[in-house]
């Protein structure tokens, strides 16, 4: 018995490696998925900032509560579009730099939040 000449070594070559290791979201979920990621992230964020602004105003009645609770969704969204802009910016750098930086400046404003 003969082995032909057309099944060679080169099919069982291991496939090239991608350059995903420079990105850090390139792992586990797909990449369609990703953004779905960020929004629930935003999401649970904005829960949690709102839940600590409905808690600090608990003790305000009428207007003042909800004029504190419109401060706190305007504070939320500034945030939020800050550390999307914090992320863009450092992305074309360092995706993981941008990452780190983005969820600093979310926490960062969280824990000045409750101040």
């Amino acid at each position: 018995m003969t082995l032909s000449t057309s099944d060679s070594y080169t099919n069982l070559a291991p496939a090239p490696l991608h350059s995903n290791g420079a990105n850090p979201l390139a792992t586990g979920l797909p990449a369609l998925w990703w953004p779905c990621v960020w929004s629930f992230g935003s999401l649970v964020y904005s829960m949690f900032w709102m839940a600590e602004g409905w808690r600090a105003a608990q003790s305000l009645i009428g207007p003042t509560k909800i004029n504190n609770l419109a401060q706190d969704l305007w504070c939320l969204i500034l945030v939020l579009g800050s550390s999307y802009a914090v992320y863009q910016f450092c992305r074309h750098r360092s995706e993981r730099l941008g990452l780190v930086l983005c969820l600093l400046a979310a926490a960062a404003a969280m824990a000045w939040h409750r101040l």
